[in-house]
């Protein structure tokens, strides 16, 4: 899937007069971590891409992109990504900077959204909004959005941040555990490994501790313990931290 969307995305870009582009095309995943495959599905393996920046927005990590490539904020929350300084530079828009609901959402926000889990008025009035009172989860969800993100990266206790979406268990699904696509963020000084369930397996895919290459993670009990942590557990409810007046979930410790 990576590479179809890394070849769709050079098609785009050299279409004549495009306004924007598409990022895909310039970075290679910095890891390609593989899973049993399904029936269903075929192939499961996660492409893991990051993009890393300077405190000046350029972008450091190696891409095939001619020009200097930059994290810019504009004046309308977004974050996008620029082929250049010009403003009139053609640009990707990453996610929104979410700034929160005010004191309900101290320990999950600010945080990078996608635009599909913003609480804006088209959004809330949608089923596929993941955090209002319309969405009810199925074996095809993905219930683990920015929130839950920010929610781990925040708590300085929790050594870990889990991407997993607990799901309900279907026919087609029928574990109710899954690495699902998803968007994370960190700041400078931020490290901690990235893992998430998949069916019945354990992976770490990002920042995994004593530079052990990204991979599955053979026990997870032993793999917690070896680093000095508590296993992961799933959070209370999922996704964990819908709009008010719902009430929130947590991760447990």
């Amino acid at each position: 899937m990576w590479k179809s969307r890394q070849a769709r995305a050079a098609k785009n870009n050299a279409a004549e007069g495009a306004s924007y582009f598409w990022w895909y095309e310039f970075f290679d995943p910095v890891a390609i971590v593989a899973a049993k495959p399904s029936e269903f599905l075929g192939s499961q393996d996660f492409a893991v891409v990051a993009i890393e920046f300077d405190k000046q927005g350029f972008v450091t990590t190696k891409h095939s992109h001619k020009g200097l490539l930059r994290g810019r904020l504009n004046e309308s929350l977004n974050i996008t990504l620029s082929a250049g300084e010009e403003p009139n530079a053609r640009l990707y828009k990453l996610g929104k900077w979410f700034t929160g609901l005010g004191d309900v959402s101290i320990h999950w926000a600010p945080g990078l959204c996608s635009v599909g889990q913003q609480p804006d008025a088209a959004q809330v009035r949608s089923d596929t909004y993941l955090y209002g009172r319309l969405f009810k989860a199925t074996e095809f969800s993905t219930t683990f959005g920015c929130r839950e993100w920010a929610y781990q990266l925040y708590d300085d206790e929790r050594p870990y941040i889990d991407v997993t979406s607990y799901v309900p268990k279907g026919k087609t699904f029928e574990h109710g555990s899954y690495i699902r696509e998803f968007i994370g963020w960190a700041r400078f000084g931020d490290k901690k490994p990235v893992i998430g369930k998949h069916e019945d397996a354990w992976y770490c895919l990002y920042d995994c501790p004593g530079g052990e290459r990204p991979g599955k993670i053979a026990d997870i009990q032993a793999w917690a313990v070896r680093n000095g942590w508590a296993a992961p557990r799933p959070p209370t409810k999922a996704p964990a931290f819908p709009d008010p007046p719902a009430k929130p979930g947590t991760y447990p410790k």
